[in-house]
């Protein structure tokens, strides 16, 4: 058998049936990246991959050159064109997918279709860069397995055969895959810290709040972020207030996030704080805190207005370790600037929500405080209600929602308590977020979904110089704050949430925050948390070395049985083996089908170039004998290939003297 591979093999067109799978293979590993990149560019993918296997079902198998590089031209601009760049993660993922298909359209050898391979394993990575969910990872793990199947297919391995050695070999990986993910040293932050396109974000929360806004987005059961604290504290659900942003400007029909100035004169809280832990997806860098945040030094992170948490970076999905004090008063001196900032209100509009503010603010005698409670209680004793279907209101719908319909979502309470305390001239603002969670026992972490979504208030207190949180909503609807929405609803308008299994659910938040903080947020810190539980926390280089040697056992094992089968198929065979080491010898190792020279042929080559001489004739004559004639046992056959290796590095010697 050839000692090389022949590049006629490699250029040779493969089999029909091999590049269809090798396209298939690369639609599976284009799928997870499509919804990731601009949809001009994925349906272009979508028509183009249509028409390359309408073209392989018609018998073309291959395009020109010219052609291709007219796509090639088209695929680049259209990248340009959408993106403005073909570098980044995007526009670098959107030209190699394109670039991968254009390479199935050239692909005339099957050198071609096993580099097509080789660039599906960068988008696979792509694929990896812009999600790290646990879906992401079981797709990757059969993607890999289609690739390996592609490149036997495409090596005339059948299908069955080529299917049971990738599966055989995917599973022999697996305890070495695992031990060199514990093992191996980490960094002290997770892999997967790479930036993410701008406008990607997965809460939907927006940067303006207004009637209607908070109700829509809580019909999503989408996961937003999950949170965990230390094991000696569980929060109940009424404290879990997570800020995400200030509501300051105020435009008579809807309220503006107020990110551009931070509260300098904040004064740090004494109060006890709390550790936790939140992991979450990058939503424009902003990063829901618990009420109230400590202001603690963070590389990449700062605190705009109100104490909100944001950074300038798109780092996908991400762990954080913060503290907060539980409770309902953020300290603040208040400047005169801000101070008339937090206290504005358009010139006209809503004229009965200021008679009512005034009204009470008198009744107050001019006490912010008792002011908040008397608002409250006006929510608590004129039969508002708490709905999902509140009527649309037009103009002054503050108006029209106090003294009118008093049926509203959690944005109409918190808009009117911000517009009554500011026309009674007390400084307030809305603040919106998410409020609760569900909580998981048996893995101890909150998770938080955009159903969770909620507004509240916040008034200053000139005496204590605080802004303490009002949520006007408790007032009507106190289980909502204790209990969540799902009991806080009537039941006929629990049909509107997206709720889906109860044990899918559970299920798939367990899941996702194992693989979360396990897998993805993997760093340095949780490497020696999980070492110090296996007793591991010692084990230095060198035990890690020899842990991951020792676990690499069960997938060297098949190269092991491998290279013993073909050592026993050369032993068995000894005549054949220095036979073709002898005309390597001779001829060279790349002389034409020198595995197909038999003795006879051979003889009448060296004769014709004067080279066979009687030692040659005598060792090529005793091989016809004991391989045609009359049957060689063991001793005879060691002993011809003994004197054949012995001619046979004679013969070398003298071509390299």
């Amino acid at each position: 058998m050839p000692l090389f591979v022949q590049p006629a093999f490699l250029n040779a067109q493969p089999d029909f049936k091999a590049m269809l799978f090798a396209l298939l293979a690369l639609s599976a590993v284009a799928a997870p990246l499509l919804q990731h990149l601009p949809l001009s560019v994925a349906g272009v993918f979508a028509v183009c991959m249509a028409a390359r296997f309408a073209l392989l079902l018609s018998g073309i198998r291959s395009l020109k050159f010219a052609q291709t590089a007219v796509m090639l031209g088209a695929a680049t601009a259209l990248v340009i064109y959408r993106l403005g760049t073909i570098f980044g993660l995007q526009g670098g993922i959107s030209l190699l997918l394109l670039l991968a298909l254009l390479k199935s359209c050239e692909g005339g050898s099957r050198r071609d279709w096993q580099v097509l391979v080789l660039v599906m394993l960068f988008l696979l990575a792509g694929a990896v860069l812009f999600d790290q969910s646990l879906l992401t990872g079981l797709w990757v793990l059969v993607c890999l397995m289609l690739m390996a199947c592609t490149l036997a297919v495409l090596n005339e391995v059948p299908l069955k055969t080529a299917a049971s050695y990738s599966l055989t070999a995917f599973l022999l990986t697996i305890l070495p895959m695992v031990l060199l993910f514990v093992a191996a040293p980490r960094r002290a932050t997770p892999l997967w810290g790479i930036p993410q396109p701008a406008s990607q974000a997965t809460t939907g929360m927006s940067d303006t709040m207004k009637p209607g806004s908070i109700s829509n987005l809580v019909q999503s059961n989408q996961p937003v972020f999950s949170a965990t604290f230390p094991p000696d504290f569980t929060p109940k659900q009424k404290d879990l207030y997570w800020r995400v942003m200030i509501m300051g400007d105020y435009t008579g029909e809807s309220w503006q996030a107020t990110d551009d100035f931070t509260d300098s004169a904040a004064i740090r809280a004494t109060a006890r704080t709390i550790p936790y832990s939140i992991i979450l997806e990058d939503d424009k860098g902003r990063i829901p805190v618990l009420d109230y945040p400590e202001a603690q030094a963070m590389r990449g992170y700062q605190y705009a207005a109100g104490q909100v948490l944001r950074t300038g970076s798109r780092k996908g999905l991400r762990r954080l370790k913060l503290h907060s004090t539980l409770g309902n008063e953020l300290p603040h001196r208040l400047s005169q600037a801000e101070f008339a900032y937090y206290t504005f209100l358009p010139a006209s509009g809503n004229p009965r929500t200021h008679m009512l503010a005034k009204e009470l603010y008198r009744q107050s005698q001019g006490d912010a405080e008792t002011f908040a409670r008397q608002a409250y209680r006006y929510f608590q004793n004129q039969n508002f209600t708490y709905t999902l279907r509140p009527p649309l209101l037009e103009d002054n719908a503050t108006d029209r929602f106090l003294f009118e319909s008093k049926q509203g979502f959690c944005e109409h309470y918190a808009d009117a308590f911000v517009v009554m305390a500011r026309a009674a001239g007390i400084p307030a603002r809305v603040v919106t977020g998410y409020q609760g969670g569900e909580y998981h026992p048996e893995s101890g972490f909150w998770q938080i979904r955009g159903k969770d979504a909620h507004a509240w208030a916040e008034i200053w207190l000139p005496e204590k110089r605080v802004w303490l949180r009002i949520d006007p909503t408790a007032a009507v609807s106190a289980v909502r704050i204790d209990s969540g929405l799902i009991e806080a609803l009537p039941e006929n308008e629990l049909g509107e949430l997206v709720s889906g299994s109860r044990f899918w659910q559970n299920w798939s938040d367990r899941s996702r925050y194992y693989w979360q903080q396990w897998v993805v947020n993997y760093d340095a810190d949780r490497q020696q948390n999980l070492l110090g539980k296996l007793g591991l926390s010692h084990i230095g280089t060198f035990g890690i070395i020899i842990l991951l040697a020792m676990g690499s056992i069960p997938a060297l094992a098949p190269l092991w049985l491998w290279w013993r089968r073909i050592r026993s198929q050369e032993n068995s065979d000894p005549l054949a083996r220095g036979f073709l080491a002898l005309k390597h010898s001779l001829l060279g190792r790349h002389f034409p089908d020198a595995a197909a020279l038999g003795p006879k042929e051979l003889m009448q080559l060296l004769q014709d170039n004067n080279i066979l001489n009687p030692e040659l004739d005598t060792l090529i004559e005793d091989f016809i004998k004991l391989q045609y004639r009359n049957g060689a046992n063991g001793k005879q056959a060691a002993a011809w290939f003994a004197r054949a290796q012995k001619l046979s590095r004679k013969y070398r010697n003298k071509e390299t003297s």
